[in-house]
C-alpha cells in the first residue's frame, strides 16, 4: 500500500481552485453591475420621457379649452418636480392647415440629459365647433 494520502478524501480546495472561483464570481458580478448601470440609466431616460410627454398632453388640453380664434402659438418652460430637468415647451399653430377652417397644432417639449438634447412632439389637429 501506498502511504500517499488519498486526493478524493482531503477536505478544502486548494489555492487554484479558490483562485477560478473567485476570478469567476468577479466575472458574473461585473456582468450585473454593468446590466444594473444600463438598466438605471434607461430608467431615468424613461421617467424624463413620460415627464415631457405628459408636459405636451396637457398644452393641447390646455389650447382645447380656450376659445378656437384664440388658439395661438406660444412657448414656455416648465420645471414638473424639484431635481426634474427644465422642459422647454414649444407650440406651433398653423392656421387653415391642413384644410379651411382647421388649425394644426404642433407641441414640441425638449429636455436636456446628460446623454444629449432630447425631444417628443405631439400633433392634433382643432376644428372651431361653435359655429
Amino acid at each position: 500500500m501506498s502511504s500517499r494520502p488519498n486526493r478524493w478524501n482531503q477536505r478544502g480546495a486548494t489555492l487554484i481552485e479558490s483562485l477560478v472561483a473567485l476570478g469567476v464570481f468577479g466575472m458574473v458580478a461585473a456582468a450585473v453591475s454593468t446590466l444594473l448601470t444600463q438598466h438605471i440609466g434607461v430608467e431615468r431616460t424613461n421617467g424624463t420621457t413620460t415627464a415631457a410627454i405628459t408636459i405636451a398632453e396637457a398644452e393641447l388640453e390646455s389650447l382645447r379649452s380656450l376659445a378656437y380664434p384664440n388658439i395661438a402659438t406660444r412657448t414656455f418652460d416648465a420645471t414638473p418636480a424639484a431635481g426634474s430637468p427644465t422642459y422647454h415647451v414649444e407650440t406651433t399653430v398653423l392656421t387653415d392647415s391642413p384644410a379651411p377652417s382647421l388649425k394644426s397644432i404642433t407641441t414640441q417639449v425638449t429636455w436636456i440629459e446628460p446623454a444629449g438634447s432630447k425631444s417628443v412632439a405631439l400633433y392634433a389637429v382643432y376644428t372651431d365647433v361653435t359655429r
